[in-house]
């Protein structure tokens, strides 16, 4: 006979929406620019006009001696009407004034966001025949036996095209009746129609008398902007802007331009470059004479193989940008602090280069001397016309801090020697032209540094959040609007206006300290790579003279060949001009020049 509990029930739907409505006002703020809408929904609803389509099943009901609950349960509601907002909105306080005898309260129950709230209404404690002899006796006047119900809410904004927005969003009425034959009987549910109110009726533009407030975001060290400036009629919040900090604000004297101060996260550490600071000893030497740096060096024949020995002054290679910055460091070591390190390289690179002329004869024949204890080579290679090496500290994991850096580059001391032989003139090595050989060493100190920007600092709220004065119990406080997000320029919240008029949202000030502008604070990453290359790199010139012209046999055509000019034919005495050319024709020179960049 019954439907289940919480089942359809077939019918027409309770027409809710003509008794549903709403009255707005929009509340403007000047400084800064807020639009707040208020609106209150007023659901006045006649019970015996609701009742009046389920009439028959209430008089047989009755008729059985039925009630609808039992004396002193715990009950479920028989009627519920539900509000809902869009969600930047927030209900305030509701209230019900009941002028039927049918009904016992109401209570409310709204969601934790209070962006949608259901009015739960009880009849009293009667059997159905009393409550239907209570509604024959109300059903000639229903309009004087009604239950009302009204829920305020509020939302607020400082942005011109969200209040737009806003204003268009639609607050929602719906509701339904459960009707229980009896206590032990489930509830047959008629839902009601939908009503659909506008969340603000003819708003107020508030923006639209607002002056224009200029933003910036400026480098405190230089002024310059960081980012375009922005313009409107409120000012805009920091922004988080990479490898940058927080660090002040200030505001012009006719309150209209604000500017967000920036100090680089990294200002302590110099700019990545490169600084001239290497002074190599390039040397060569032949076979007959050791490796040497002076102007002019020569090879007693083409045959002669050289020996290169680049020296390179590792104390050199702490000079120029890194210098400065441990100095830095020694200076105001508690700068560092928050600067981490890792990813560590220090060491130096040379490379040697031969010319077409010149080649390694033997890959083998190079070496590295007078390295410090934690360096090693980690490359000693030759490959066509050109030989790398290059050094790295050992254990790069230990560097974290700016003061174990220092400690590995004070390991740099001495000369490191890197020494080829067998170095051979190529077939193609004519007299008369000179042959190069470029060398660059260069230093390097590369590490990723890592900064943990300071936490979100979050201030004090000042807010309107003025708890309702408890007046006549159908009267409706204005709901709380939530507070929106100011900035630094803005001046503190207001005071509290009365309860009992509308009030523009309040505005809380943003979170500051050296992250704001991020929605956390961020860990600032940076590629810190510094440089030494030589300061005058010698350039390295090898020729070849030409050897004495040999003065030619002269033969006597009327003297009879003797067995010696027989012999020379063979060879013999040719053979000696050949070893007289072997050993004259060779003899070459090279010379040395410094070339400063």
């Amino acid at each position: 006979m019954f439907a289940p509990r919480g089942a359809q029930a077939d019918g027409q739907a309770f027409p809710l929406s003509q008794y549903a409505s709403s009255t707005t006002t929009t509340v403007c703020n000047t400084n800064p620019v807020i639009t707040t809408y208020h609106g209150t929904v007023v659901v006045e609803i006649p019970i015996t006009t609701l009742l009046a389509g389920h009439e028959a099943e209430i008089r047989a009901a009755a008729a059985q001696g039925l009630s609808p609950h039992d004396s002193g349960s715990s009950y479920n509601s028989d009627i519920t009407l539900t509000v809902s907002v869009p969600e930047e909105a927030n209900l305030g306080t509701s209230r019900a004034k009941s002028t039927s005898s049918m009904l016992a309260y109401t209570w409310f129950s709204p969601n934790s966001e209070r962006t949608q709230v259901t009015a739960n209404i009880q009849f009293k404690d009667l059997s159905w025949q009393q409550l239907l002899d209570i509604y024959d006796a109300e059903k000639a006047n229903p309009g004087q036996h009604t239950i009302k119900v009204q829920v305020p809410y509020a939302v607020g904004t400082t942005d011109p095209t969200e209040a737009t927005r806003l204003a268009s969003e639609q607050v929602t009425v719906t509701g339904k009746f459960n009707f229980f034959t009896s206590s032990t009987t489930p509830a047959q549910v008629f839902n009601f129609d939908t009503k659909t109110l506008a969340l603000a009726e003819s708003p107020t533009d508030c923006f639209a008398s607002a002056p224009t407030r200029t933003t910036r975001w400026v480098d405190e060290e230089d002024g310059r902007d960081l980012q375009p400036p922005k313009t409107g009629p409120n000012f805009f919040q920091a922004a988080g802007i990479p490898d940058y900090e927080f660090s002040t604000w200030e505001l012009s004297s006719d309150r209209l331009t604000g500017i967000y101060k920036y100090k680089k996260a990294f200002g302590t550490l110099p700019v990545n470059g490169d600084d001239p600071a290497i002074d190599t000893d390039f040397k060569i030497g032949t076979d007959e004479n050791p490796p040497t740096q002076k102007e002019e060096i020569h090879a007693e024949n083409k045959d002669s193989l050289l020996t290169i020995e680049n020296v390179v002054h590792l104390n050199d290679l702490r000079g120029g940008r890194i210098a400065d910055l441990l100095q830095k460091y020694d200076e105001t070591p508690n700068a560092f602090d928050d600067i981490a390190l890792k990813n560590a390289h220090l060491g130096f690179t040379t490379q040697i280069t031969l010319p077409a002329q010149l080649k390694f004869s033997d890959p083998s024949a190079i070496s590295v001397t007078g390295l410090p204890q934690g360096f090693s080579a980690k490359t000693v290679a030759i490959n066509g016309q050109t030989a790398t090496v290059t050094v790295d500290f050992d254990n790069p994991d230990q560097i974290t801090t700016i003061e174990s850096l220092k400690d590995a580059m004070a390991g740099l001391q001495g000369e490191a020697v890197i020494t080829i032989k067998k170095i051979a003139f190529a077939d193609s090595a004519t007299a008369d032209a000179d042959y190069t050989i470029d060398h660059l060493t260069q230093g390097v100190i590369s590490v990723d540094v890592e900064k943990q920007l300071g936490v979100i600092v979050i201030p004090g709220q000042p807010s309107p959040a003025c708890p309702p004065t408890m007046g006549e119990y159908d009267t409706v406080e204005p709901a709380e609007p939530r507070s929106v997000l100011g900035t630094v320029f803005d001046p503190p919240s207001p005071a509290c206006p009365p309860s009992d008029i509308p009030f523009s949202a309040g505005w809380r000030q943003p979170m500051t300290g050296p992250s704001a502008g991020w929605d956390e604070a961020p860990l600032m990453e940076h590629p810190l790579k510094y440089t030494t290359s030589e300061s005058h790199p010698y350039v390295t010139r090898l020729s070849f003279k030409p050897g004495p012209t040999p003065t030619p046999t002269t033969v006597t055509p009327s003297v009879p060949p003797t067995p010696a000019t027989q012999l020379a034919k063979t060879g013999a005495i040719t053979g000696g001009v050949l070893l007289l050319a072997a050993g004259t024709s060779a003899i070459g020179a090279a010379t040395m020049r410094k070339k400063r960049s």
